[in-house]
């Protein structure tokens, strides 16, 4: 006769809380990426550019803190650099990062939204990004950062077996 593993025994309040996050995070992540569409403009230019939803977070990232060499791009990503190298290649091709050496050191790349896309790009950022800032500021300091570590432990768990780059 053989013997199953027992499963683990959990907390009932840690059970009664998964459940409820399990219910939050999948709703809130859908309401995230759907509330605040790109504007009809910027939309266009990623049509003809044949990119991707892959290829929005970076014009986020930029909208909040450009210039970035693309090796400080893909690391506020995520990605590998070689990933990022094609998701700028992308959008600069599509007209919507400019992308020059620097003048410092002709190895990197330095890459920020172009000129014409810029008040678009910052403004619908600004939009998109609204939730997670006014979350923030309600709550306390001490909330703020037991929140975060919250959310840095559960990136560190959901990335423990994940592949090794998960596109945006």
């Amino acid at each position: 006769m053989t013997s199953t593993p027992r499963a683990q025994e959990h907390d009932p309040a840690v059970l009664e809380s998964l459940d409820e996050l399990s219910s939050l995070l999948g709703e809130t992540v859908r309401a995230l990426k759907h509330s605040y569409p790109p504007p009809q403009q910027l939309r266009e230019a990623v049509e003809r550019g044949s990119l991707g939803p892959r290829h929005l977070p970076a014009l986020l990232v930029l909208a909040r803190a450009e210039p970035l060499s693309v090796s400080e791009l893909a690391t506020r990503l995520g990605l590998e650099l070689s990933s990022t190298s094609s998701i700028v290649g992308g959008l600069s091709r599509a007209g919507l990062l400019r992308r020059a050496e620097d003048d410092a050191d002709r190895r990197r790349t330095i890459v920020s939204l172009h000129d014409d896309y810029r008040p678009l790009i910052v403004a619908w950022a600004e939009q998109a990004l609204s939730p997670l800032r006014s979350t923030l500021e309600r709550l306390t300091p001490s909330a703020r950062e037991s929140f975060l570590e919250g959310w840095r432990i559960l990136h560190e768990e959901a990335t423990r077996h994940a592949p090794a780059e998960i596109e945006p």
